[in-house]
């Protein structure tokens, strides 16, 4: 069967020598009728401590999680090395790289903890922040704001994504 494939698609590839081939002209057109495409949405830099609470916890283990939390929030405020409280404390997985999230956009993570995250600013850290994994403490490291890809950017892409439409057609 996948010899059978690999002869199949060798054949294809030589049949379609020269067709599928873009030119700029067409990318630019398709770039400009076709702006929503290219739009780079905003974007936050975060990294977190998070400290894990059970939803079928007691209202003492819950306690006892918040105080924790607090603890390592004052140690924050009063100059802590985030990152190393995170790799300390944090329960996520992202603790071992300082609590770092990378780069998200809206949509990616829990509303209330994206909703502080957006609201923050490079360098400030949240309060804490209570979601159905437990008590976070954010910090957001960068911003992209919302913008749009210049045809440059987007053209490499674009070409391939067009050459593929023109070939399976």
């Amino acid at each position: 069967d996948i010899g059978r494939d690999m002869a199949i698609r060798s054949l294809l590839d030589k049949q379609m020598v020269g067709i599928g081939e873009v030119t700029d002209e067409e990318a630019q057109k398709y770039f400009d009728e076709n702006p929503k495409k290219f739009e780079n949405p905003e974007q936050v830099k975060a990294s977190h401590i998070l400290l894990t609470v059970k939803p079928e916890g007691t209202a003492e283990e819950k306690a006892a999680q918040k105080a924790k939390i607090q603890e390592i929030l004052d140690k924050v405020k009063n100059g802590g090395d985030f990152e190393a409280l995170a790799r300390e404390y944090s329960a996520c997985p992202s603790g071992k790289n300082g609590g770092d999230l990378g780069f998200f956009g809206k949509g990616q993570m829990v509303p209330a903890f994206e909703k502080v995250a957006f609201a923050l600013k490079p360098g400030e850290v949240s309060d804490i922040v209570e979601t159905q994994f437990g008590y976070h403490i954010i910090k957001v490291t960068d911003k992209k704001a919302v913008g749009k890809k210049t045809f440059e950017e987007a053209k490499p892409e674009l070409m391939k994504t067009l050459q593929a439409q023109k070939k399976q057609e």
